[in-house]
């Protein structure tokens, strides 16, 4: 347990008058920045105040101040975005970099919003009647939820509607300063109960708290990477009535390269399983066990995960039951996991639904890829009946008639976008988190260099026979795992400006992680390193086998055997490039 020192985000948080600190002023002033106490809250309003990296050290070397602008970040619960609403985000997208991205926990996100535009861009979200609103922070942030558009959203979107609700912000400090600019606004105190946190308080949570809805045998939102991960139960295994919920507790991928001993990727927990009366409460409870027992004194070490390993599982479910009065049952077991992949024509229903390849979620208008005008146009041709972002990044163009396929496909190539069967299956299954040049925590590239990989991956694959496999590969810029990266059956994260981990062996199905093959690889090395890896699948796997099952069979003191001599480089001890960094 932690002792009763409070780390600096924490001392702000307390001292912020539910997190208003003095933001609204903020804005009003003629500076670029943001102070560090309003840096900290920003996040509560789904803002991360970034600089240009591309531009720094030239800029400090031309004593300039740095190139400052903010990421902000729209919750969509679930993914589900309307095109009225698609049309509105469209347009927003000019404000910032005149991109969007779809992210990895189904949101979306504008990059490079100056601080004169951010009360404009957040007040014209919620005229979309979506919110930034614990997008990040200290909160629960946007809940994930399985994307697939039939049957099973009728149970599905109850409780995630349910789950939100109960955990949303109830300050009214969001509404004061983004909606209504004009109402003056103070960090004085302020007891009245409209003001009061039911569920976080004051200090709100010790980290972010993640929490996502799984479906029986299709486990695309990553349900063990979870802080509370949910999974329904049906009468008939993967159809059927609902008959409840089994509920998973303390995931979390972040770590640091500089505290390796203390800091790990972990897989959640089974707790136990709880009917559909009882789901909510039961999370609460996990919610506020967490916030009243976390970690405040060291940021690395106060996610879920910790306190768990600390205290264990007994205790979690004992705190549990006490706090919902709801006695925790045996788990009747879930089917086991299939590799959704949701690419291509999709029968949902009465009607069809299109999975649209979008590499790492970068929704844009470049290099004669007019992506951002093809959805634009979609959206407003009334062929579809909403767009759903997917935990991949991805896209789901759904309700769609059958009469109508053919003419959202020609919508598409007219604007030069490759469908799902003009890219390699490793391509449509990687991705990358967005890293350099605007992310403050990235330790190396990504998302502007994962085609690059992916291509030069490609031509391995297809040396040793093996062309077109299906494997799925997830990158991130710093050991964060924003991306999810050490679930991946190939996962690629940052250790220097220039060098990366190579993990190998996590399963389509998300229950077990990926072990390090080696570390402090350079990008141009990773293809060569794994060359020999894809041999012996090529070789040696089993009929159906996928390649991180196959990893895992084999072992990867085996798979070590059988690399190229590393290479040896001088540089900067990991340690000092990691300095700033923060556990995700």
């Amino acid at each position: 347990m932690w002792n009763s020192r409070m780390s600096t985000p924490e001392e702000i948080k307390l001292a912020s008058n539910y997190l208003r600190g003095n933001l609204h002023s903020e804005l009003g002033e003629r500076t670029t920045e943001f102070s560090h106490d309003g840096v900290v809250l920003l996040k509560f309003h789904g803002i991360y105040q970034q600089d240009d990296r591309d531009v720094r050290r030239a800029r400090a070397a031309k004593r300039l101040p740095l190139d400052y602008s903010c990421m902000v970040r729209t919750a969509v619960p679930g993914g589900v975005i309307t095109p009225t609403q698609w049309l509105a985000l469209d347009q927003l997208s000019d404000i910032a970099d005149g991109t969007m991205r779809l992210t990895s926990r189904q949101g979306v996100q504008f990059h490079v919003v100056h601080k004169e535009n951010l009360r404009q861009l957040v007040h014209d979200i919620n005229g979309a009647l979506l919110t930034t609103l614990a997008a990040c922070g200290d909160v629960v942030p946007n809940i994930m939820a399985n994307p697939f558009p039939d049957e099973r959203q009728t149970i599905i979107q109850p409780v995630l509607k349910q789950l939100v609700q109960r955990f949303r912000p109830q300050t009214s400090s969001y509404w004061e300063i983004w909606i209504d600019g004009e109402k003056a606004v103070t960090a004085e105190p302020n007891n009245s109960i409209e003001h009061l946190e039911p569920v976080y308080g004051e200090t709100y949570l010790p980290r972010k708290f993640k929490i996502g809805i799984a479906w029986p045998g299709d486990n695309s939102i990553d349900v063990y990477t979870q802080d509370v991960g949910i999974v329904p139960t049906l009468s008939n295994g993967t159809t059927g009535d609902l008959t409840g919920f089994v509920v998973y507790a303390g995931g979390g991928l972040g770590m640091s390269h500089a505290r390796e001993d203390d800091t790990y990727p972990r897989l959640a927990s089974e707790l136990g399983w709880v009917t559909p009366d009882q789901v909510v409460n039961v999370v609460e409870a996990i919610v506020m066990t967490q916030r009243d027992h976390g970690n405040r004194a060291d940021r690395h070490r106060a996610r879920l995960k910790y306190l768990i390993d600390e205290m264990g599982i007994d205790w979690l479910t004992a705190q549990v039951q006490e706090r919902s009065g709801v006695t925790l049952q045996l788990s009747p077991g879930i089917p086991a996991w299939d590799a959704a992949d949701y690419h291509g024509w999709n029968l949902t229903g009465t009607k069809f639904t299109y999975g649209l390849p979008i590499p790492s979620g970068r929704v844009a208008d470049r290099n004669g890829l007019a992506l951002r005008t093809a959805l634009r146009t979609l959206a407003r041709s009334g062929l579809i009946e909403s767009f759903i972002v997917t935990p991949r990044q991805d896209l789901l163009i759904s309700g769609v008639n059958k009469s109508d396929r053919a003419n959202v496909e020609t919508i598409l190539r007219n604007y030069g976008v490759p469908l799902a069967n003009d890219v390699s299956a490793l391509a449509r299954l990687s991705i990358a988190c967005p890293a350099l040049p605007t992310c403050g925590q990235a330790l190396g590239e990504a998302e502007r260099v994962l085609p690059q990989l992916v291509g030069a991956i490609d031509k391995s694959l297809a040396d040793v026979g093996v062309g077109g496999a299906a494997i799925r590969l997830n990158m991130t810029g710093c050991p964060n795992g924003c991306s999810r990266p050490y679930t991946a059956e190939i996962g690629i994260v940052g250790r220097t400006k220039t060098t990366y981990d190579v993990y190998v062996g996590g399963s389509v199905g998300g229950e077990r992680l990926a072990e390090r093959l080696r570390a402090d690889v350079a990008l141009a090395d990773i293809p060569a390193l794994l060359s020999p890896v894809f041999a012996g699948y090529a070789t040696d796997g089993l009929q159906g086998e996928t390649f991180g099952d196959y990893c895992n069979r084999v072992g990867t003191e085996q798979l070590i055997s059988i690399l190229p001599t590393p290479m040896v480089r001088r540089r900067r001890a990991t340690a000092d490039a990691e300095a700033n960094s923060n556990e995700s």
